[in-house]
């Protein structure tokens, strides 16, 4: 005789069956999305590359600000650290990143 374990019925979302949207990862879905802008805009108009590499530091710094801002369930990918750490690294890489472009000759 065989004892088959209870099945529970399927979970619901609270609006008629429909899913809610995870959004733990869009956090770090932007700021990818616009460092990699910033990376395509400096390997497809390599006059301008300095732009590009600024629009990858505002992406570090969006991170940073993301961090501080939102607690650490909703932060997803970009909480690695303890908050103080993060947004040190985060910000520091920003700052590191535009000092190192405007120090580049043109």
């Amino acid at each position: 005789m065989s004892h088959a374990a209870p099945t529970r019925p399927p979970r619901r979302g609270g609006s008629g069956g429909l899913r809610t949207v995870d959004l733990r990862n869009l956090p770090i879905l932007l700021v990818l999305a616009l460092g990699a802008t910033g990376i395509a805009y400096s390997a497809v108009v390599p006059p301008h590359w300095l732009r590009g590499v600024l629009l990858l530091a505002v992406a570090c710094g969006l991170a940073g600000v993301f961090r501080l801002l939102l607690p650490a369930r909703q932060a997803g990918l970009l909480a690695v650290r303890g908050r103080f750490v993060d947004v040190l690294c985060y910000a520091g890489g920003g700052v590191a990143i535009v000092l190192l472009g405007l120090a580049l000759p043109r």
